[in-house]
């Protein structure tokens, strides 16, 4: 196994139920069924998250036998992540930031380095009807000082607890949230200003947006690129209908989207980026998705390695 194949990582959401009236199994058989799945489309690596599984409700026999699912096919996981539990949410805030605690727990038992954590809401009930939630606008954070200072001081919270069990936390970007742009991720940092905290700087969250962008994805990016620890990967079409919106917006491979991935990918390596890269899809066959995406993400990184040696020598 080659450190490239190491650096690209299969996500659990491709094992998630993405289509109304399916059903899943429950317990380690299924998991150990859906995990081959993810195995058999070339991963070797898994990005877990609590959208697949509630991993904060699991006894820890259920997360030893996780871990050795995982030992068995030969799978590791750099990083768990959290999904919909913002430690900024007007009502369930405070409640947030004790389960995010108990996912620490949970991630070090499984001897995981990494935790995933987001400013993203709970859906509102059109955004849960809807075959695909990002159709309709959800809830965008208070950006006043106050909740700035609330998120800094409760992310502090969650790092401290995280380092003293030798666990990073990474915060990805997402729509109309509280960390959607350069300057957020800049002073989110700032703010929190803990050596074991970074950012994951999910562009597909931003471009799916049924609102306006607030910056190009590529601003984004550079901004984000000095504190990127993790990385999630997905891409859309985003056509405009009127000025202003609305706009037209479908997942694609990442290569066939609105985000070019050969210069955010190359800009990354030139930055010194060597972490995570998570490929994710939402809708239709998410399994060959994520494998399309990984060989179109293998041969691109491989070809900007190689152009950078001919460029050295």
């Amino acid at each position: 196994m080659t450190a490239l194949d190491e650096s690209i990582v299969g996500s659990v959401l491709a094992l998630c139920t993405q289509t109304p009236g399916a059903r899943r199994g429950a317990g380690p058989m299924s998991w150990r069924s859906e995990l081959k799945q993810l195995r058999r489309c070339g991963f070797s690596r898994v990005d877990l998250l609590d959208s697949w599984l509630p991993f904060a409700q699991l006894t820890a026999s259920e997360i030893d036998d996780l871990g050795s699912i995982l030992a068995e096919l030969g799978l590791t996981a750099p990083c768990l992540g959290t999904s919909r539990r913002s430690v900024i949410d007007p009502e369930l805030g405070e409640e947030n930031l004790e389960y995010t605690v108990k996912i620490l727990e949970v991630a070090h038992r499984l001897r995981l380095r990494k935790v995933g954590v987001g400013f993203h809401p709970a859906l509102i009930d059109v955004q849960r009807e809807s075959a695909q939630f990002w159709e309709h606008a959800g809830p965008a954070d208070d950006r006043t000082d106050e909740n700035w200072d609330i998120a800094a001081r409760r992310l502090a919270v969650v790092c401290d607890a995280a380092a003293n069990l030798d666990i990073d936390v990474n915060i990805e970007l997402y729509e109309d949230s509280l960390l959607c742009t350069s300057d957020d991720a800049t002073r989110l940092m700032a703010a929190v200003d803990r050596t074991n905290f970074g950012v994951n700087p999910d562009l597909g969250n931003l471009v799916r947006s049924v609102t306006p962008l607030r910056e190009s994805w590529l601003d984004t990016f550079r901004g984000c690129l000095p504190h990127m620890t993790y990385w999630h990967l997905k891409n859309y079409t985003r056509s405009t209908l009127a000025a202003g919106g609305p706009f037209a917006v479908a997942p694609t491979a990442l290569g066939d989207g609105a985000i070019d991935y050969r210069l955010a990918v190359k800009e990354a390596l030139k930055a010194g980026y060597t972490g995570p890269m998570v490929v994710e899809h939402y809708g239709g066959d998410a399994l060959w998705m994520q494998e399309r995406s990984a060989e179109y993400l293998r041969r691109l990184v491989d070809e900007l390695r190689n152009d950078e040696r001919e460029e050295q020598q």
